[in-house]
């Protein structure tokens, strides 16, 4: 099985579908999550049909910000367990293997709101006893090493989210590619994170 998240910032202009096309050519996955689409449902069912994926769940966006979108091919069968402004929750299926659950997750932007986030991991946790894999932008860091500039981040903010991995029983797969997904794009003050 094969998936992938983006946060997108946004996917209404053709240099966004492009880099989502590349990718899904590159990878030719089972599943995307997009977070931050930022996008209606009708330019999202046109990336659908133009990336040739069989469905989609959408997430809207709220004003100008957010939206969450999954696509998925033929290849899965996905049913909707739970959704909110932050999330989407489903149970995958695929022809001739096991079922498991998958969120895609796009942590609270304020740090003080975090907790709820954390809460929430804690209660889809609870949904369900299948294999549970976790993806998206959860908006916070592990450890020092993945934060370079800007001020240090609070332990506590880190130990926290150490501790709702721990206790969801879920673990860091690691990644390949550069060590920093993230940049304000800032030539003073620049801040990049994992």
């Amino acid at each position: 099985m094969n998936c992938v998240s983006w946060n997108a910032r946004g996917v209404g202009n053709s240099r966004a579908f492009q880099a989502l096309s590349d990718l899904k050519r590159s990878f030719n996955q089972e599943i995307i999550f997009l977070m931050e689409t930022k996008a209606e449902h009708s330019l999202l069912e046109l990336y659908r049909v133009r990336l040739g994926f069989t469905g989609k769940l959408v997430v809207d966006k709220v004003g100008r910000s957010g939206g969450l979108c999954m696509f998925w091919s033929d290849k899965v069968c996905v049913t909707l367990i739970l959704y909110s402004r932050f999330h989407i929750d489903v149970q995958i299926g695929s022809h001739g293997s096991h079922v498991w659950h998958l969120t895609g997750l796009y942590g609270n932007l304020d740090p003080e709101q975090g907790c709820h986030t954390w809460t929430l991991l804690r209660r889809l946790k609870g949904l369900s006893s299948l294999p549970w894999l976790c993806l998206g932008d959860f908006n916070e860091i592990l450890r020092d090493s993945e934060k370079q500039g800007g001020p240090p981040r609070p332990r506590l903010l880190m130990e926290s989210f150490r501790e709702v991995l721990d206790s969801c029983e879920l673990e860091d797969l690691g990644f390949f590619g550069p060590n920093f997904t993230f940049s304000n794009i800032r030539d003073i003050s620049l801040v990049q994170e994992r």
